[in-house]
């Protein structure tokens, strides 16, 4: 270890700070709606539609962690880092020395800003922990059982981000001419590691992989309440998962302007602050309301599998802070489904991922052109499979694959898998899951297109859905919830040309049991029986009339055959067949037996409906969905009280006499 890292290691007589403050702010004094015009790409142009007061596109690239979220780097100018939620980051090599006296000790910059609090330390893949009674900012770790870092020959150090910075004794003292007290790292996260001299004899037991890079797992930068009575005042931010409030301070810490003078100037503290609460006001404040429904949206409870809740949403996003602001944005945004759009007044209106009754309508009065598809998604553009992971704590904060979120219908209707890759930075693999199944659905929707309004069609500005009509000539192409992806503002006829897809109301339904899926495996585990699928004997029309007590309209009645158990639990799901989205319900009291018989809740008349059903055993594991069984909810030629109108799985139709 007997080399420094060029002049980042230079010797100083004044105070310094590691990492040059202004590195990475290469456009912080650019304001959102030019950031398009400077990135290429689907998002540069999707994000450049904010000069017309449009959105960021709800198909943006994938978010990108930062370098050093993986593996320590080493470079002469290192990038600087910063983190949300709770993550495991590495660092850049400050320091790469042999002491006087054999002891090899490494430094790393981790995060400009400070810390909450470390969660755990890792020298390599081994998790340490420190001695009994070792305080801030570290010490001696406890050796592992098969002697690694044993015998007080491993010390771990770190420290929080806080300004004046910390200094470690124990570091200087073993290298006098290379490292002092005036290197505290100012505002940045530092890790140190001191491996002691050993006999020759001992090593490979101590140190059997050498000296690895060491990192961290923290719980990271604290982030404004858009419910506080000044979110500008950082004494009050708080620790969060929460991906809106964490776009909140990336732009409120990041992109906001800042003063162009030093750090140590006097009086940069007050025009830092002025600057950023000129920007709240602007860009924030005139559309918080929204700002405060997405938050409420991120932390709604979800139910889970194994029982208990978690948040809706929930991020562990890192970056560099050389990253463009727009990507890193979209990056908080992709982990919330989120959408954001410029208001008439130039502030930034936030939606999270849940649909919403559109209360703006567009139709005949405002269309002045149009462009429809209705004949479905090609495979160059469809996705059936999206291969999901996330960042899983059980897996020492590494990137893991869970169950891929897969549309069996239309694998086996085009007799192709179109898969894509869905990698999040956040803990839940469920949400990632119900993150694939919207993305899914706004992908492979059957109806789009594209608008051109008049002046009165400005009113979508600021709307995420919309009731959309296109009519012409006495025909109706569409009528019903409209998804906008894009818009610009139309210089030509006063209005703007925005993009849509077909919004499906039931796109949030969500069944914990059937659709969560299951985490990567921990371990060694023992291959269980596989399920059989259950299969459906029959599906009928079955319609209740007022007089039945429970209200009227079409239902389907279903008999299934699946295994003869005790412990089974029976789903149904059903859905028009030309919909996307399945709507679920749960049977947990039906009576055991090799046959059962399930009632769906009310489903649309004049209608081809979609119906399977699939069980859950008692250890959790639940069964693959049947065939689907198609039923027409035709009233009109409904047969008499004697019979039924049935349609089997060939597409036979039936009656029960």
């Amino acid at each position: 270890m007997g080399r420094t890292l060029g002049r980042i290691i230079a010797v100083v007589t004044a105070p310094v700070t590691l990492i040059d403050r202004n590195l990475g702010n290469i456009v912080r004094s650019v304001a959102f709606t030019a950031i398009g015009s400077s990135i290429g790409g689907p998002l540069g142009a999707a994000i450049g539609a904010t000069l017309a007061g449009g959105i960021a596109s709800l198909d943006r690239p994938r978010s990108q962690p930062s370098d050093t979220a993986a593996t320590s780097l080493k470079t002469s100018r290192p990038p600087r880092v910063g983190a949300y939620g709770e993550s495991r980051q590495y660092g850049s090599y400050i320091l790469y020395e042999t002491g006087s006296n054999g002891a090899a000790i490494d430094g790393y910059a981790v995060h400009d800003g400070m810390m909450t609090a470390p969660v755990a330390f890792y020298i390599g893949d081994d998790k340490v922990t420190h001695k009994s009674g070792v305080s801030y900012p570290g010490g001696l770790v406890n050796g592992l059982p098969d002697g690694r870092y044993g015998d007080d020959t491993t010390r771990f150090y770190w420290t929080d981000g806080r300004t004046p910075g910390t200094t470690v004794p124990v570091i200087y003292n073993d290298l006098p001419g290379v490292w002092s007290a005036n290197h505290r790292g100012d505002g940045v996260c530092l890790i140190y590691t001191r491996f002691a001299s050993v006999k020759s004899k001992n090593f490979l037991t101590r140190f059997p992989n050498g000296t690895p890079p060491a990192s961290v797992a923290a719980r990271w930068q604290k982030c404004p309440d858009p419910y506080a009575a000044d979110p500008c005042d950082d004494s009050a931010w708080t620790w969060t998962e929460n991906p809106i409030r964490q776009l909140m301070h990336y732009m409120l810490y990041r992109e906001a302007p800042k003063p162009t003078g030093p750090v140590t100037a006097p009086g940069y503290a007050a025009e830092l602050m002025a600057l950023r609460v000129a920007f709240y006001n602007r860009k924030i404040a005139p559309s918080l309301a929204t700002w405060r429904a997405a938050s409420d949206v991120c932390n709604e409870a979800f139910p889970l599998k194994a029982g208990g809740t978690e948040a809706r949403y929930r991020s562990c996003l890192s970056h560099n802070l050389t990253t463009s602001h727009g990507e890193v944005k979209a990056g908080l945004l992709t982990l919330c489904d989120g959408w954001m759009a410029t208001q008439p007044d130039g502030s930034l209106a936030v939606y999270a991922g849940k649909y919403y009754t559109p209360t703006v309508t567009i139709g005949p009065s405002e269309i002045i052109a149009y462009e429809w598809e209705g004949v479905g998604v090609d495979d160059d553009s469809a996705v059936n499979e999206y291969v999901c992971s996330y960042v899983s704590k059980a897996h020492e904060y590494n990137s893991v694959e869970c169950d891929a979120w897969r549309d069996e219908d239309d694998i086996e209707e085009r007799g192709a898998l179109l898969s894509d890759t869905l990698d999040l930075q956040t803990p839940s693999w469920g949400q990632v899951r119900r993150i694939a199944k919207r993305r899914m659905a706004r992908t492979n929707a059957l109806y789009r297109g594209s608008v051109t309004t008049n002046v009165a069609g400005r009113v979508v500005r600021g709307q995420r859905f919309i009731h959309l009509r296109i009519v012409e000539a006495g025909t109706t192409f569409y009528d019903g919830p409209a998804e906008i992806t894009s818009v610009t503002r139309n210089n030509a006829t006063g209005g703007v040309s925005f993009s849509w897809v077909a919004a499906d109301p039931n796109v949030d339904a969500w069944n914990a049991a059937t659709e969560e899926g299951n985490p990567a495996a921990v371990g060694d585990r023992v291959a269980q029986t596989p399920l059989d699928t259950p299969t459906i004997t029959s599906a009928a029309l079955d319609y209740s009339d007022s007089s039945s007590g429970d209200g009227s309209g079409a239902r389907v009645r279903i008999i299934a055959a699946g295994p003869d158990r005790d412990d089974l639990t029976w789903y149904a799901r059903w859905k028009t067949s030309t919909g996307s989205v399945w709507n679920e319900s749960e049977y947990s009291d039906i009576d055991p037996g090799a046959s059962v018989e399930l009632l769906t809740g009310f489903v649309p008349v004049d209608a081809m409906i979609d119906v399977q059903v699939a069980y859950q055993v008692g250890d959790g594991r639940v069964s693959d969905w049947s065939a689907t069984a198609t039923v027409n909810t035709t009233t009109s030629g409904m047969l008499t009280e004697d019979g039924d109108m049935m349609i089997t799985e060939d597409g036979d139709e039936m009656i029960e006499e």
